[in-house]
């Protein structure tokens, strides 16, 4: 029986939720037709549009089929078939990220929620070590979070139909099969932030041009520096790994601290980063915000413990993931929709409180 509430929305999803165990524990065998939909809303004491909502949500998730003149049927398909995604990142260690984190807490909330399963597989699998004709049997669709994967998996994915999308990484030829975030927009306020605060000599800490969205976050800083006239000069450009980076900070810092030309402002693409940097820095008599602002990005956890407090970008990972399952949901269902790139904003810290040197 559905609780009593005044929440349609609430009503609905727990009425998916009770179909959803319907069809798994077998009252609802594959190919069975469902109650009719004046039958639900005796059952349930619903309105026929929750009973039509529910339903119609079912139908995308691909749980149901209607047939006209005949009615809604549970589709023929294997639990293992049609209930599991899979998410592809370059290893498994990226889990622990907090943007990939965030990726996942998202996917799941909004998967789980209809009735699927979320697998989380390496890329470094490739092509000719593996049957992806048999691998993709297994899955109802694939999301793609690494940009560092075998093009001819995709090629296969593609020719075998399976329904795909690119969750916060994509490669440059598939934006329409890609959910982003604006990391363009990212660099373009961190830098933003610095200049309107009187730096003028910048440097940028950031993971390379390999992956789309540190690309993006360097473009953006770089056209906001282009049109506010500060400086970003090549040799305060530092390319690192996000989750190896510390062995190249502490040279990075020494550059900073000792370069002719000191920055005074410093871009780093990881809370994480900035927050080793800022410690470096600190041991090397270069005070922050005093004699360098740092602004990070990620609006990690250590971004409001570290002392200071670091200036950051709020990156909406939970959001992206909870697109991402909607919309893979909508093409395992036969319809797919282009998103604009979610949007991102500015948390201002302790690490850019000083106004001017």
């Amino acid at each position: 029986m559905i609780p009593t509430t005044t929440d349609t929305k609430y009503k609905y999803q727990e009425l998916k939720s009770c179909l959803i165990d319907r069809i798994r524990n077998g009252v609802y065998h594959d190919g069975k037709k469902i109650s009719s939909e004046p039958e639900l809303c005796r059952e349930f004491s619903l309105s026929r549009n929750t009973i039509r909502q529910a339903v119609k949500e079912l139908e995308q998730a691909g749980f149901l089929y209607r047939v006209q003149g005949k009615g809604t049927f549970v589709r023929n398909r294997t639990p293992e078939q049609s209930r599991k995604i899979a998410l592809i990142i370059y290893d498994v260690s990226y889990a622990t990220h907090p943007l990939t984190a965030g990726l996942i807490r998202g996917l799941d909330a909004v998967l789980s929620e209809n009735g699927y399963l979320l697998d989380i597989l390496a890329s470094h699998r490739n092509f000719q070590d593996e049957n992806f004709a048999q691998l993709a049997a297994h899955y109802a669709g694939f999301l793609i979070g690494a940009y560092q994967i075998d093009p001819l998996i995709l090629q296969e994915l593609r020719r075998l139909e399976v329904p795909l999308l690119f969750v916060k990484n994509y490669q440059p030829d598939c934006l329409n099969d890609a959910i982003r975030i604006d990391f363009h927009r990212a660099g373009y306020l961190a830098a933003e932030h610095l200049i309107k605060l009187g730096r003028g000599e910048l440097a940028l800490v950031y993971g390379g041009d390999q992956a789309a969205i540190s690309r993006e976050y360097r473009a953006g800083v770089v056209d906001c520096c282009l049109e506010y006239g500060a400086r970003l000069r090549g040799s305060h450009i530092y390319e690192v790994d996000f989750l190896n980076s510390g062995g190249a900070l502490p040279a990075i810092a020494d550059r900073l601290a000792d370069s002719p030309s000191r920055p005074d402002g410093l871009l780093a693409i990881d809370d994480q980063i900035a927050a080793e940097l800022i410690r470096l820095l600190q041991a090397r008599n270069r005070r922050v915000p005093q004699d360098i602002a740092v602004v990070g990005c990620n609006n990690n956890e250590i971004a409001s413990l570290n002392s200071p407090s670091i200036t950051t970008i709020e990156i909406p990972t939970f959001a992206l993931g909870q697109l991402a399952a909607r919309e893979i949901i909508s093409r395992i269902g036969g319809t797919a929709e282009n998103h604009a790139p979610l949007e991102v904003k500015l948390l201002a810290g302790e690490s850019t409180a000083v106004a001017a040197k």
